[in-house]
């Protein structure tokens, strides 16, 4: 417990820091942590003997850079390019490949480079309120989940995916999901009722997003996708939540504004 909140006090008014300056500082982290999160993703499959390609690496690299520069249609069609050059890959080593190493391979690849992306997109586009309220929200949502599911936590209805989450403890984070967009909706300029809705689908998004990471986990068979967050796991253990979120408030935003 006490190495989490060590964590959490060092590493999040970091990456709160640097979502704030925006620009190359974010665009470097974001990079930095879809790398770790592709590695952290062949390292599960590799769990399950599917092997990948080193070609899974270019994906963040390629399209997260095409986005710092504002070319996210041309970065979209480097991702095509990409997987095609994973299918041709197959081809090569025909018929040594199967079809779940070829869907594995997109998998480890878009996961985490497509989803971190609309962080970056969220940050760039909508602005910087935009993202630290994203950012902010799941991190309420966390600490109010956890917080309220140890004290008062009794339903558990996915046990064979996250035996300690809990009904009470999910409804607990989405007070405080909530209470983060409601506090900031001035300066969002959205009303307050559209605050609460939001903070809502921060919560629900993110708990969904924290479940499917967890079920590839269970999957493979591994507790933790990785051991760089001391107390957290991988960068997909603790990003899993906001990679949902993010793209979710993402396209509230781009709806509202069209």
């Amino acid at each position: 417990m006490l190495t989490k909140v060590l964590t959490v006090l060092v590493a999040l008014p970091i990456f709160l820091v640097v979502i704030y300056e925006g620009a190359l500082p974010m665009t470097l982290l974001t990079m930095v942590l879809a790398i770790i999160a592709v590695a952290e993703m062949k390292n599960l499959l590799r769990s399950k003997s599917i092997a990948t390609s080193s070609l899974v690496y270019w994906f963040p690299i390629l399209y997260l850079g095409a986005v710092h520069v504002g070319a996210v249609w041309f970065g979209l069609q480097l991702v095509v390019a990409l997987c095609a050059a994973l299918l041709i890959r197959q081809l090569i080593t025909f018929p040594s490949f199967s079809l779940a190493e070829v869907g594995a391979n997109l998998l480890a690849a878009l996961y985490p480079s497509l989803l971190l992306g609309n962080l970056l997109l969220l940050r760039a586009e909508a602005g910087v309120m935009w993202a630290l309220a994203a950012v902010i929200g799941v991190w309420a949502y966390d600490s109010f989940a956890y917080f309220i599911g140890v004290q008062f936590g009794r339903l558990r209805p996915w046990r064979d995916i996250s035996p300690k989450k809990s009904v009470e403890g999910a409804l607990g984070g989405l007070l405080g999901s909530v209470l983060v967009f409601a506090v900031v909706h001035g300066y969002l300029r959205i009303g307050l009722i559209g605050a609460i809705v939001l903070g809502i689908l921060v919560g629900v998004v993110g708990q969904l997003g924290d479940l499917a990471e967890s079920a590839l986990k269970r999957y493979v068979g591994v507790k933790d996708s990785g051991t760089l967050l001391p107390g957290h796991g991988g960068v997909l253990d603790r990003f899993d939540s906001l990679m949902f979120s993010a793209t979710a408030v993402y396209w509230v935003w781009t709806a509202i504004t069209l």
